[in-house]
């Protein structure tokens, strides 16, 4: 299989795996051939891109390291705290949100030695409700592979699940807004980490550290964040890995006033501010360990060689291996000697 961005998307080509709604029904099933309205309507609810079949990638096997139907659970979990559905109790959604939780870092930590795929299927619906969910398992992630012990992944992905919780009490013109903010509502949305601490620890029993991630994610590593200026080791080890979750994942979204950037790109941002807005050993755990070129998808080599990613390289997540689409050529961007010269220039789309 490959991976191609919607915007190359042909009619005829043939989806190797399935895509949901987050309600769980099928917008396309795998083995589905291509037309164009399907293709319209794929780009229309912000679906980013997808795996087709490809006899030139049939060896590529792409490994989710939370399975979707846990993903789409926590999507309505958070949906109904964040919503607080009527018929159940505050208890209740305590309750119900800590089991997911709990399967989320079960999944996490059975599958923590696979490096993980950045690129992620997902629709452009219900964006708060699962980029809290996706924030909290990429989070979880990082933590996992920072070495966080149970409890602590727990806590750090409970707190990716509620750390937009205070958005609630912010005015939704402005949340949803199609466009960037002006000065005076970002003000106001900047209020959102201290409203969603000060509820929790009004309505709810969830630890401190689950609270003070939530109150911290914002907070830059430097001292230039916000709520409350904190910096370096003073915040919280969860707090310092949701901002660069957060961060990832809000860029690789598709928002009504910006794009989604790639993978790659997000990345070279993150390890561009390590010191400043983020702490130095996340990032470091973030570029040794996260995938930003997906396995089957075609990147242009430096020299003009059009290749097909096939392998990832632990600690060089910049430099995977090819295979050359001409010649069939593998080629290890890490430890050939003679590709050392050689960069990745751009994704193929």
């Amino acid at each position: 299989m490959r991976y191609i961005n919607s915007s190359a998307l042909r009619p005829g080509m043939k989806v190797a795996d399935a895509i949901y709604e987050v309600q769980g029904r099928p917008i396309v099933d795998k083995g589905t051939v291509l037309t164009a309205d399907r293709i319209s309507y794929i780009s229309f609810v912000g679906i980013q891109g997808l795996y087709i079949e490809d006899e030139l990638e049939n060896s590529v096997d792409v490994v989710d390291l939370v399975k979707p139907e846990i993903r789409k659970t926590a999507g309505d979990v958070v949906e109904n705290f964040f919503s607080k559905s009527k018929g159940i109790s505050l208890t209740e959604l305590e309750e119900h949100i800590m089991a997911v939780v709990s399967t989320v870092v079960d999944e996490v930590l059975k599958n923590k030695d696979v490096m993980t795929n950045l690129v992620q299927i997902r629709t452009y619906d219900q964006y708060t409700y699962f980029h809290s969910v996706d924030v909290g398992v990429l989070a979880g992630i990082i933590g996992a592979k920072y070495g966080l012990n149970t409890e602590a992944l727990k806590d750090l992905v409970m707190a990716g699940f509620l750390h937009d919780i205070g958005k609630v009490f912010i005015s939704p013109d402005i949340i949803n807004a199609p466009r960037r903010l002006d000065d005076a509502e970002r003000i106001k949305m900047m209020e959102h980490p201290r409203l969603g601490y000060e509820y929790l620890i009004r309505k709810y029993h969830f630890s401190d550290m689950v609270n003070r991630t939530v109150l911290e994610h914002h907070e830059w590593f430097n001292g230039l964040g916000y709520p409350n200026k904190k910096e370096g080791k003073g915040l919280l080890i969860t707090s310092r890995i949701l901002k660069a979750a957060d961060v990832y994942d809000a860029m690789t979204t598709k928002r009504p006033y910006h794009p989604p950037y790639l993978p790659s790109e997000v990345m070279e941002y993150i390890m561009g501010r390590s010191g400043l807005e983020f702490d130095p050993r996340v990032v470091e755990v973030m570029s040794r360990e996260l995938n930003v070129y997906p396995l089957g998808c075609r990147v242009e080599l430096s020299d003009g060689t059009k290749a097909i990613v096939v392998g990832h390289n632990t600690g060089m997540i910049l430099r995977p291996t090819v295979e050359t689409i001409n010649d069939k050529k593998i080629i290890d961007l890490y430890r050939d000697r003679d590709a050392w010269s050689k960069t990745i220039v751009k994704m193929i789309i």
